[in-house]
């Protein structure tokens, strides 16, 4: 035989030998990670398809079947998933939408959250694509990124979020005095419609970009409310005038110390300044977490300079720094509370802390 050959041979693989570590772990995860990726796709086209929005009412699968023109077989596993998802009651032949699929995937509820579901479709998207993503980081106007991601926020904000976020406010005798609110950022304005109906005798206006504040009167107007709006740019902009209160949200700017001075300096003495942010946490390093700073990483904004960690903006200080900010600027910290915040396009789950301060000096 010649050398050359029995060297090949000699490297022949002996398909009885096993090999040294298991592949359930890797399979497992590349199963969970498909099934997940289904699941998304089947809940998304179900909202697309409006099966939420007729099935209020009981159905069969051949009645839903002829409605959506799908066969038979595949409406069945479609519905059978769903309800196995808790989304569906089945009862015999007859499917119709659970308590939850009312409340929050029905177009007609008050708490849908079809647009905080359907926006992660760009998400997946650049995930799916994720060697070209990679390779190109995407860069997104301020002005034209955050009218477009109002619309989940507020979807988001009302499936419990806000509704704790007022309670620890209206607790507060500050607020129960107040007669002026700057909601620095606020973007939909649903914090100041909440606010304002809490206490009537108090004056709400939402400071933040013209264009955003195009998507604010709408909410304005749908709750019927005396919130008035402020065009400007927190970054490059003064607040003006001079606050009872002056809360903040979510905003880019939240944690950076020149906009928290500018906070102090619109803000009457023995005012409130209420803080809602999220602030990493070091030691937090999920697999989790991980995948959504990689994800949080895939864009950044032409303005508001994202920083490596998800939610958070170059020039922004810590949770302790903040406050230590906040205490040197002449605020005393009156609380800090955690609150757990779902989804929006900008990640999953969250748990950030509301910071309720006085200005004292």
């Amino acid at each position: 035989m010649h050398p050359l050959k029995r060297i090949e041979c000699d490297k022949t693989m002996n398909i009885n030998d096993r090999p040294d570590v298991s592949a359930e772990k890797l399979q497992g995860t590349v199963e969970n990670a498909l099934n997940g990726l289904k699941i998304f796709n089947l809940l998304k086209t179900s909202i697309e398809l409006g099966i939420f929005d007729f099935l209020n009412e009981p159905m069969s699968c051949e009645q839903v079947s002829n409605k959506l023109g799908v066969e038979p077989i595949l409406t069945y596993y479609l519905l059978e998933i769903l309800a196995k998802l808790g989304l569906m009651d089945k009862t015999g032949k007859f499917y119709k939408n659970s308590r939850t699929a009312k409340v929050f995937l029905n177009s007609e509820s008050d708490y849908n959250r079809n647009k905080c579901i359907l926006s992660l479709e760009g998400n997946v998207d650049l995930w799916n694509n994720l060697n070209n993503t990679l390779h190109g980081k995407i860069s997104r106007e301020d002005e034209s990124f955050f009218p477009e991601i109002i619309q989940v926020m507020a979807e988001d904000c009302l499936s419990g979020e806000l509704h704790d976020t007022v309670d620890l406010v209206a607790d507060c005798d500050e607020f129960k005095s107040s007669k002026t609110l700057l909601d620095v950022g606020g973007g939909h304005g649903l914090y100041s419609i909440a606010f304002s109906q809490m206490n009537p005798n108090l004056q709400c206006y939402v400071f933040d970009f013209p264009e955003v504040l195009k998507e604010t009167q709408k909410f304005i107007e749908r709750y019927s409310s005396s919130v008035l709006t402020i065009p400007g740019n927190f970054y490059r902009d003064d607040f003006g005038g001079s606050y009872d209160m002056i809360f903040s949200s979510y905003n880019p700017g939240g944690k950076n110390p020149k906009i928290a001075e500018k906070i102090y300096n619109s803000l009457n003495l023995d005012g409130l300044f209420v803080n809602k942010q999220y602030f990493p946490e070091e030691s937090k390093n999920s697999l989790g977490d991980l995948l959504d700073n990689m994800e949080w990483n895939f864009t950044n904004f032409e303005k508001s300079n994202k920083a490596e960690r998800r939610f958070s903006f170059k020039g922004d200080l810590g949770f302790e720094e903040y406050l230590e900010f906040l205490e040197g600027l002449g605020f005393s910290i009156i609380g800090t509370h955690d609150i757990s915040h779902l989804n929006t396009s900008f990640g999953t789950r969250s748990e950030d802390k509301v910071i309720i301060a006085k200005k004292v000096r």
